[in-house]
């Protein structure tokens, strides 16, 4: 079975926020943007468009329907985590009388490997006046996650400042109401960009959303800025949520905890999420995973037996092992796995011996994760892998298996 198939598949049986879609014909004159049609717009965000598609990048935008364009599906999708439940979303989103009158403008996308960012956004002008003002969690390339290892040392990181200047310039060229969201790194990047707006810009945002997306450094999370919008703020996660356990979002904030199909990291794709249609809401757990109270309490633990020093240190250590193979993107490591791995593997063995017992201790931590999920077949493998193949050797199967293509 190769890794595509093997991966967690939404349940037919199950409503999903592409259910809903699907099935809700009340427009947005009828009833307000609510947390499901936040989640289908940021999923959108993900959507890589072609060069020929210029105006996205203008305020005049373009419809929905122009993204249609079958000659392009692979590019748009390929590196989501669900790329045929991605289309299914944007077909349904075309044909739906709730969806379809909207138009995509102000497209931006930037990635700049020496200032370690990754970036994309995009904004839906509605047919009620209000603009929902998307944010890209994290694409597959190698600067993107870096960019993403770095949130646990450096506040800000380039692209929650690109977020910010993008918030207020939609600002300064639309009118009405404004919600802003991402998923992932996205919903990181709106409650920052939200936060630390301007007070012009700031007044006019009704909600903004974070699906499972990081947290912040305490310190942040403190600040008046960021508990100005804690009433304004909705969070959402699954059950058995793990990246939106990266970092803290601080003791008043209390998120939706959705019900999920699959179990532990792949939570993180939204087309496992639970979704009432008849109440036009997510469907909520009872609490969190016990899978998902561990990584959150090691974590945690991590963070506080690390500097900030410490930190940017292993995070420097470990994307170096990860460039001395040249590639761009993840992708690009596996498709010459023969060649790259043992790269990796000699650049590794040359750290020094404190990094390589932070990465013990975090593959003992993954292999615990795993038997608390009781999830058997992973337990057994990942718990294997750190029992019979030597630091270096678990360490790059950890990576590709949690951080891979595909992940967000």
């Amino acid at each position: 079975m190769d890794e595509k198939s093997s991966l967690p598949r939404r349940s037919k049986s199950v409503a999903t926020f592409l259910t809903y879609v699907r099935e809700r014909m009340d427009t947005f004159l009828d009833r307000p943007l609510c947390a499901i049609d936040s989640l289908v717009f940021s999923w959108l965000a993900y959507a890589h468009l072609g060069e020929d598609q210029v105006n996205a990048c203008l305020p005049e935008g373009i419809a929905l329907h122009e993204m249609l364009r079958a000659e392009e599906f692979d590019n748009m999708f390929g590196s989501t985590w669900d790329p045929e439940g991605s289309r299914d979303l944007l077909f349904a989103v075309c044909a739906s009388p709730r969806f379809r009158d909207a138009r995509l403008t102000e497209f931006r996308f930037k990635t700049a490997r020496s200032a370690e960012e990754q970036f994309a956004a995009m904004t839906f002008i509605l047919p009620d006046g209000s603009s929902y003002v998307a944010f890209r969690g994290t694409d597959s390339t190698i600067v993107g996650w870096k960019e993403d290892f770095n949130m646990t040392f450096l506040n800000p990181v380039p692209a929650q400042e690109e977020a910010r200047a993008y918030l207020e310039y939609v600002a300064s060229v639309t009118a009405g109401p404004l919600y802003v969201g991402g998923h992932s790194k996205g919903g990181n990047l709106a409650v920052y960009a939200v936060a630390t707006c301007n007070k012009s810009c700031r007044e006019r945002v009704v909600r903004v959303f974070s699906h499972d997306g990081p947290g912040f450094h305490r310190e942040f999370c403190a600040s008046d800025a960021y508990r100005n919008i804690l009433p304004i703020m909705v969070k959402t996660v699954p059950k058995s949520s793990m990246i939106g356990a990266v970092l803290s979002e601080g003791p008043d904030c209390h998120p939706i905890i959705v019900e999920s199909g699959g179990f532990s990291l792949f939570q993180h794709n939204p087309f496992l999420w639970e979704v009432d249609v008849e109440n036009a809401a997510f469907v909520e757990a009872d609490g969190f995973t016990a899978s998902s109270r561990y990584f959150d309490s090691t974590l945690d633990a991590w963070m506080d037996k690390y500097s900030l020093a410490e930190r940017a240190r292993f995070v420097d250590a470990l994307f170096d092992v990860i460039r001395v193979t040249g590639a761009k993107r993840f992708s690009d490591i596996m498709a010459d796995r023969k060649t790259n791995v043992p790269l990796m593997l000699e650049a590794v063995e040359g750290l020094d011996p404190d990094l390589q017992q932070f990465i013990r201790d975090v593959l003992r931590s993954f292999a615990r994760t795993a038997t608390v999920e009781k999830a058997a077949g992973a337990a057994s493998g990942i718990a294997g892998t750190i029992k019979k193949a030597r630091p270096s050797v678990a360490l790059a199967v950890t990576t590709f298996k949690n951080r891979g293509e595909g992940s967000d």
